[in-house]
């Protein structure tokens, strides 16, 4: 399981290298951040009654899984914009908006809501989650892809 409780005494956590799970207990355990975690922590039994805390460090779409989609159904997730730009693509039924997130603010993606993430330049992005049964959807992207459908060109970042 490789969570860890953390005391009073504990040293500082690298953000980078570990998220937070958040039981509903109001204990705080750590746990490495890796792609695995993120992959199967939304099936794991012991990730079922709370929230993760992650931050992430994004330059690129791929460090965000676009094109994918994702959407919880069983929790709001959090997101806190920290720095650079980002904007959150939603879709509620068959309507598709975008929400552009400018530094220092926060966006509730609701429970049920498909949504994924725009990168606009590098960005420090901070997600609040409850992981338990996140559902993805490749399956859209590859069929718009064989169908011809333009992929979304992101801008590029500009150096000031």
């Amino acid at each position: 399981m490789n969570l860890q409780s953390h005391g009073q005494d504990s040293a500082p956590l690298d953000l980078k290298e570990n998220c937070i799970y958040m039981p509903r207990d109001g204990t705080m355990l750590s746990h490495a951040k890796t792609a695995e975690f993120f992959r199967t922590s939304g099936r794991r039994p012991e990730f079922r009654n709370g929230r993760t805390l992650a931050l992430h460090c994004v330059s690129s779409p791929e460090d965000v899984h676009y094109p994918v989609w994702e959407m919880h159904p069983e929790g709001d997730e959090l997101l806190i914009l920290a720095s650079g730009s980002l904007s959150v693509d939603l879709r509620e039924g068959k309507t598709e908006r975008t929400v552009p997130l400018s530094t220092r603010a926060a966006f509730i993606v609701r429970a049920g809501i498909w949504h994924r993430l725009i990168v606009h330049e590098p960005s420090v992005l901070i997600a609040v989650t409850q992981r338990h049964n996140t559902v993805h959807e490749p399956e859209r992207y590859r069929r718009e892809q064989s169908e011809g459908q333009s992929v979304r060109q992101l801008p590029r970042a500009t150096s000031d």
